[in-house]
């Protein structure tokens, strides 16, 4: 009897202090962290910072439900869905975002659609901006109160339900292997009139929570794709005391993942799934370390995702035959070198028509059927953008022909077939280079990139 006391105990204050606190007052009055809690966001991170959307370039969707504190009852329940992938060839990713989130007398649903913004800065640096917009709904149910005293007249109210826009903003900076992330969810700080039985106003602040990661990428054993990274994440709100985890996660990308994480003053959590081909599934366990622990007893989440692959780009039969190589770069040089006589330089290029090549590019850019690039910066460019890099300047502007082209650069895929021993080569990509005029309108021998375009399978 003792001990069902304590946990009745336990479970009174722990309601108090973190749920029912914002109907206390007239005046609106956070002291608890509102975003739901979890144990494996490392997994699927679109959970806490929307810059995540498409980020590994892939589409993706998870399934999480986590049990929190099973020993007291009316404890906090919580279940995501998301779904994300990137937008091929747009620097940009989209995604759906649903939670539901219940603890004794208070319930939210919400739904928000996400969206991310990639920046590339170098080949090895880019920042991410993220947005999530939706529709968040709060729920107050008093018959689900536990109260000692049933004649409570607050216990006599209908259940009140409210739904605000909310909104998330994320930001993501990434360069090699260490990423910096930053999030600020319910960014607009949202208020929710309820009445009272009294007729009084009570309001429920959505308080804007402000979250930081950093995450650093260490190849083990880079050749089978087994990965170590420490992960930090910081959490703050007004009213309540700053919340961090440490996170460590071994990763072995065919076969499962393994991690344990520190939550401040809350508990140890330890934390594995397994992989079988685009399915993964995932579980974690919280060891509680508070002085509440023997009250709430363990946490538990479950975590369901699935990847869904591209279709092979590649032509050949790679089932009978292995990929030698990628992004083999061919050059086709068009300008005759001085120390080649016509005859010899003719006989070169005898089977190339580098004025059906460059048309036929430059056509189907024009007409948009394909997407050009900078090539240096690899960002899309306008069919305006184009055309202008078309035309060369100076005193009299002129269009560029097949003869200012310099080079016909292509990027290959090469694999070979085993069985029939021969390689098949599949063109993934063409860069046109032009030729330098200097000042005088004499040929430099150097080249500039034009634009690139990427071939459709």
């Amino acid at each position: 009897m003792k001990t069902k006391h304590l946990q009745i105990k336990g479970a009174v204050i722990i309601s108090v202090l973190l749920f029912f606190s914002p109907l206390l007052r007239k005046d609106s009055w956070i002291v608890a962290q509102q975003v739901p809690f979890s144990s494996q966001y490392y997994s699927d991170p679109l959970v806490l910072n929307p810059a995540y959307t498409g980020n590994n370039q892939r589409t993706s969707a998870y399934l999480t439900h986590r049990s929190q504190w099973t020993s007291i009852k009316g404890a906090p329940q919580t279940s995501f869905l998301t779904i994300d992938g990137p937008v091929e060839d747009k620097n940009i990713g989209l995604g759906m975002k649903f939670y539901t989130y219940s603890t004794d007398i208070i319930s939210q649903t919400g739904a928000a659609l996400t969206y991310s913004y990639r920046i590339k800065i170098s080949e090895d640096q880019k920042v991410v901006f993220g947005l999530a917009m939706g529709i968040l709904d709060n729920k107050i149910d008093y018959a689900k109160a536990i109260m000692r005293d049933k004649d409570d007249p607050y216990l006599l109210q209908q259940q009140q339900s409210k739904a605000v826009f909310n909104t998330d903003f994320g930001l993501l900076y990434s360069i090699k292997k260490l990423e910096i992330g930053f999030s600020v969810p319910q960014i607009l700080a949202n208020k929710m009139n309820y009445s009272s039985i009294n007729g009084d106003p009570r309001l429920f602040d959505l308080a804007r929570h402000y979250q930081g990661s950093i995450k650093y990428v260490v190849d083990v054993v880079k050749d089978k794709g087994i990965t170590l990274f420490p992960l930090v994440y910081v959490r703050s709100v007004s009213g309540a005391p700053l919340q961090y985890d440490f996170n460590t996660v071994l990763d072995w990308k065919k076969i499962g993942w393994i991690g344990f994480t520190y939550h401040s003053s809350y508990a140890l959590a330890v934390s594995g799934g397994v992989r079988f081909k685009n399915l993964c599934l995932g579980y974690a366990y919280d060891i509680g370390i508070s002085n509440i622990k023997t009250y709430t007893g363990s946490s538990t989440e479950f975590l369901l995702g699935y990847v869904f692959t591209k279709k092979n780009t590649v032509t050949a039969d790679t089932s009978k035959g292995e990929l030698w190589a990628e992004q083999i770069q061919s050059s086709t040089a068009f300008i005759q070198p001085v120390d080649y006589d016509d005859e010899y330089w003719n006989s070169l290029n005898k089977n190339v028509d580098k004025q059906k090549i460059f048309n036929n590019v430059v056509d189907a850019v024009i007409s948009g059927k394909v997407q050009a690039y900078d090539i240096l910066t690899n960002v899309p460019m306008s069919v305006e953008k184009v055309k202008s890099s078309l035309v060369r300047l100076g005193d009299t502007p002129k269009l560029i022909t097949k003869n200012d082209i310099s080079k016909v650069r292509m990027n290959e895929k090469w694999i070979f077939d085993k069985q029939k021993f021969s390689l098949a080569k599949k063109v993934t990509r063409i860069d046109l280079l032009i030729k330098v005029i200097d000042e005088a309108g004499e040929e430099t021998g150097n080249d500039k990139p034009l634009f690139y375009v990427k071939m459709k399978n």
